[in-house]
């Protein structure tokens, strides 16, 4: 399952990223991200629905997984330092569904909303218009990772958030770079990999 991930050692660390503690990999940089330290900044391409064709293609039916960059419902973590630029591409890579992307706070799974409000994104950081893009739409979104701490990066659109559309997003103190930690744990092994 680790051989998915080029960069990821086969020793699982034990991190405290949400809630509850999970089994997590080493962290890396996927391609999907790239650093700035000069510049104190980090871009990154998200797309909606990536692994979509391809869980098509295994399964033959659609399934009810949605997923950013292939992945779903916290089984990765992105981890930028504190008080970095934050430039993300967003691409909605869905054969039919309308997504957004939206910086919140965390959520326990009894307690999140049904759809997501502009007032509901951290520091403002949400695409327009928060009901969600259409297909092979893109939006630029850019913020400031102000202050350390766990949050999700979540589609706002209806249920989407309670059907597992988010990932773990944590601004961290002492970064030297912006990583990503998949959660092993989290992630079956039967499902295709995420984006490396």
């Amino acid at each position: 399952m680790l051989a998915r991930f080029a960069r990821l050692a086969p020793i699982a660390v034990t991190l405290g990223l949400l809630p509850g503690v999970v089994e997590a990999g080493e962290p890396f940089v996927p391609s999907w991200i790239k650093n700035d330290p000069t510049a104190k900044s980090v871009a990154m391409e998200i797309v909606a629905d990536w692994n979509q064709v391809a869980r098509y293609a295994k399964d033959n039916i659609r399934t009810d997984i949605i997923d950013f960059n292939g992945y779903w419902g916290g089984n990765l973590t992105i981890m930028v330092p504190t008080g970095w630029s934050v430039n993300i591409e967003f691409f909605n890579g869905s054969l039919s569904f309308r997504h957004s992307l939206m910086v919140t706070r965390v959520y326990a799974q009894a307690e999140m909303p049904v759809k997501l409000e502009a007032k509901d994104a951290i520091w403002g950081a949400y695409t327009d218009p928060p009901e969600g893009i259409y297909t092979n739409e893109r939006r630029q979104l850019t913020f400031v990772a102000q202050q350390s701490g766990n949050y999700f990066l979540a589609c706002a659109r209806q249920t989407h958030l309670m059907d597992g559309h988010w990932i773990g997003f944590e601004v961290r103190d002492g970064l030297e770079r912006a990583v990503a930690v998949v959660h092993e744990g989290k992630f079956p092994p039967e499902q295709p990999p995420g984006r490396p």
